[in-house]
């Protein structure tokens, strides 16, 4: 029997919703989409709840009708500067007298490495669990192996009580259960870089709207995420202050003729700005846009690079970068990001069967969210249940809705 389940995104410029039928052998067939404009998020943060609310939910209803069919949860995307990572761990001794370890020491050491308290006024909304260790081991499942004490680990998502509330506030306003708050570099890394690239240490940096989320994975495991402020709107907005533009000219000027760097024969190219050469119209170099762009771009890869330090290692990365996410686009965008973090970079690729219309880099986050739900994120032994009390019970007792 098929499952529908939902992918809601709230992006500083749009609201996409992805309603996706999964069938019983776990294959996804999209049956429902739709991106409405948002005009109520600020770099990745809801600072007007209606306007947000209102392009959320009108996107729902779209996605319901195309798909013929009514979703009750979904997965939802969380990004925003206020959220951040931290390791969390917990052991547990084997209980059974034959020294054979259970789902139930498993459950113990977890509970314990989820028990640290989060600082007031935030709240722990996604962990993501290592490897499991037996007596020092790394081991995939030690149920039924033989023990004296299992170790786990999560890598944790921490964010702003009032942030998390609005998210879900949103969702609940229209009658919605969410699954899981999944982080936006998670769920955009889950679909670009497969388990062959994250077992071979991959950094994924998805460039959106309002920030950019960073998502870095060693031998196959989560190592860092972060969150930085800056998007491509910043882009539009530097050379909309820097050429004395309306930001909508801008706006038009950066994906027609923008790149990351320029070069010889920009220098020589004459643009209009608004393009229909009336009064107010003027002329401007291609190599003024390429240069404010570049500075901006720079500055975003150096705080990248300065963020994760040491971890930025190239013997770690076998699989180098790769760059999602709409300001991704940028022509010339990986030459120079490779030239910042000293690791080879490309844009990334999307899996086959997605159509073009949605393999597009700007997707990247709401489509993750469904392959993120795809996977299977239980303890080793523990059973699958058909219901869930979501995560509007869970977190709903740590900020009080």
């Amino acid at each position: 029997m098929s499952k529908i389940i939902g992918a809601v995104e709230i992006g500083t410029s749009f609201a996409k919703v992805l309603i996706g039928e999964v069938s019983e052998d776990r294959s996804l067939n999209i049956v429902g989409k739709s991106f409405r404009k948002n005009e109520g998020v600020r770099k990745g943060e809801i600072i007007d709840f209606r306007k947000t609310a209102s392009s959320v939910h009108a996107a729902i209803d779209e996605a319901e009708k195309m798909s013929g069919t009514t979703v009750d949860s979904i997965y939802l995307a969380q990004t925003g500067s206020h959220l951040e990572g931290t390791l969390l761990k917990g052991s547990a001794n084997v209980a059974s007298p034959d020294g054979r370890v259970s789902l139930e020491d498993l459950q113990r050491a977890a509970d314990e490495a989820k028990r640290k308290q989060a600082a007031a006024g935030r709240s722990y909304v996604h962990h993501v669990r290592l490897p499991i260790q037996l007596d020092g081991r790394p081991v995939e499942d030690p149920v039924g192996m033989r023990g004296q004490n299992v170790e786990l680990a999560f890598w944790s998502i921490l964010g702003d009580e009032s942030a998390i509330r609005m998210n879900l506030d949103i969702a609940h306003q229209y009658s919605l259960e969410v699954d899981d708050l999944i982080l936006s570099s998670i769920a955009s890394a889950t679909l670009v870089a497969g388990p062959d690239l994250r077992r071979a240490g991959v950094l994924v940096i998805d460039m959106g709207a309002g920030v950019t989320d960073v998502a870095l994975y060693r031998g196959g495991n989560i190592a860092f995420t972060g969150v930085v402020p800056v998007g491509g709107d910043h882009l539009t907005g530097d050379l909309a202050m820097g050429l004395r533009i309306l930001e909508p000219y801008a706006e038009e000027l950066k994906l027609e003729y923008g790149k990351a760097q320029s070069d010889s024969s920009d220098a020589e190219q004459d643009l209009w700005i608004i393009g229909n050469k009336t009064i107010g119209d003027r002329t401007i170099r291609r190599k003024a846009i390429a240069d404010i762009i570049h500075v901006r771009t720079v500055e975003l890869f150096e705080i990248i690079s300065k963020e994760l330090g040491q971890l930025l290692e190239p013997a770690e990365l076998g699989a180098g970068v790769l760059l999602t996410g709409g300001a991704s686009k940028l022509p010339g965008i990986e030459q120079l990001a490779s030239k910042v973090l000293g690791v080879p970079v490309s844009k990334a690729n999307f899996p086959s069967g997605l159509g073009n219309e949605l393999a597009q880099a700007e997707n990247s986050t709401v489509l993750g969210l469904l392959h993120y739900g795809l996977e299977d994120h239980r303890l080793p032994g523990e059973k699958r249940t058909n219901q869930s009390s979501g995560i509007f019970q869970i977190i709903g007792d740590w900020i009080g809705i």
